[in-house]
């Protein structure tokens, strides 16, 4: 069992925990990570999952909005200049993959 599938409830229905993974490896192979860089992903991952799950369960959709920027920044911290441009440039096709 991979680790997002243990913090996000297996990987039945094509849940979070295949998403999550889906996600990280697309970054990888675009964005060229460094293993460093996909430890600091997965961590804003999980933490976006954790927040995530909180709004909907409060209903606070304020708290969402800001746990996506909150996600964002984390991610674009862990890039270089060139990644995070590269990241910007197809951040669409990044936020597809982790919809519900």
């Amino acid at each position: 069992m991979s680790l997002f599938s243990k913090l996000l409830g297996g990987n039945k229905g094509g849940g979070g925990a295949n998403k999550a993974q889906a996600f990280i490896s697309k970054l990888t192979t675009d964005l060229n990570l460094s293993p460093d860089q996909v430890s600091k992903v997965e961590a804003a991952l999980r933490e976006f999952f954790t927040e995530k799950k909180q709004a909907k369960q409060s209903g606070d959709k304020s708290g969402l909005q800001e746990s996506k920027q909150d996600f964002k920044d984390d991610i674009l911290k862990a890039l270089s200049p060139e990644q995070q441009q590269k990241f910007m440039d197809n951040i669409q096709m990044y936020k597809q993959l982790l919809k519900r």
